[in-house]
C-alpha cells in the first residue's frame, strides 16, 4: 500500500476532518520512516488533485460528493434591472443580488428589502445616475458610509450601489451577473449593508452553507484576502 493509499484510508474512516499531527501518527503505526514532510507532501497533491480538501487551518477531510453547488437564481427584479444595466452600459461589469438570499441559512428571519447593485468603480456613478431615472420612485444610495446604512436603510425595496471588487466571484444565470456564495459568505462578514446577517447570526449562515452546499475554500480564501478579511474567514471556518 502507497503512502497515498494509506492516507485516503485513514481520512476515510474519519467522521470529523483530522489534523496532521493524528495522520502521521496513524500512519507511523505501519511506518516508522514517515516523516511530517513527507506527509505535507503528499497532502498537498491530494488537496491539489481534489482527493482531499482543507477544511481549515491544519484540517483536512474528503470531499462530500453528495453536497451540491450552490447557484443564486435572480428573480424578476433583478433580471429586469440586470437587462437595462446590459443594454445602456455593456462594457462596465456587475453583479446583483438581494442579501436576502441570506434568510435559508440564519435562525432569524430579518424582514430585509434591499438590492445590491455591485459596479466596477469606473462606471459606478454612471449607473447610479441611471437607475435613479429609471426607478425615481425607489431609494437608491450610492455607496452609503456606515452612518448612512444605519440612518437610510429601511424594509421596504431600495437599491444600495456599491464598489465591485475586482476578481470577485460571479455566476451569469439567465444572463444576470449574481455573486458565487463565496463572494456572499465573504461580503456578510463585514459589509455594511448587510449588518443583519454578522455578530453571531455569521456563525450560523456559515455553518448551514458548509453543510448544505460544497463552498469552493481557494475561491472563498482568495477573495476574502482581496478584501482584508483572511483572518477572520478562516476563524470562522474552524469554528463551526
Amino acid at each position: 500500500m502507497t503512502t497515498t493509499d494509506a492516507i485516503m484510508n485513514f481520512a476515510i474512516k474519519q467522521i470529523a476532518p483530522f489534523r496532521k499531527r493524528e495522520l502521521l501518527a496513524a500512519l507511523r503505526k505501519d511506518r516508522d520512516s514517515v516523516s511530517m514532510a513527507s506527509a505535507n507532501v503528499q497532502l498537498n497533491r491530494m488537496v491539489t488533485s481534489g482527493k482531499l480538501i482543507r477544511t481549515g487551518y491544519g484540517l483536512y477531510s474528503v470531499p462530500d460528493k453528495r453536497k451540491q453547488k450552490y447557484f443564486y437564481q435572480p428573480d424578476d427584479d433583478l433580471a429586469e434591472t440586470g437587462q437595462y444595466i446590459r443594454q445602456h452600459f455593456p462594457f462596465i461589469g456587475f453583479c446583483l443580488w438581494k442579501p436576502a438570499a441570506f434568510v435559508p441559512f440564519m435562525r432569524h428571519v430579518p424582514d430585509v428589502g434591499i438590492i445590491l447593485v455591485d459596479v466596477e468603480r469606473d462606471g459606478i456613478e454612471a449607473v447610479f445616475l441611471s437607475l435613479q431615472q429609471k426607478y425615481a420612485s425607489i431609494p437608491i444610495l450610492l455607496n452609503p458610509s456606515t452612518l448612512e446604512c444605519e440612518r437610510y436603510i429601511t424594509k421596504g425595496k431600495q437599491f444600495i450601489i456599491r464598489p465591485l471588487v475586482k476578481e470577485a466571484p460571479i455566476n451569469i444565470i439567465d444572463g444576470c451577473p449574481v455573486p458565487k456564495i463565496e463572494k456572499m459568505l465573504v461580503d456578510a462578514v463585514n459589509d455594511k449593508e448587510i449588518r443583519f446577517a454578522q455578530g453571531a447570526e455569521l456563525y450560523t449562515i456559515y455553518q448551514n452553507a458548509f453543510d448544505q452546499y460544497d463552498i469552493n475554500r481557494r475561491s472563498l480564501i482568495r477573495y476574502a484576502s482581496r478584501r482584508n478579511r483572511k483572518e477572520k474567514v478562516k476563524q470562522i471556518i474552524d469554528t463551526i
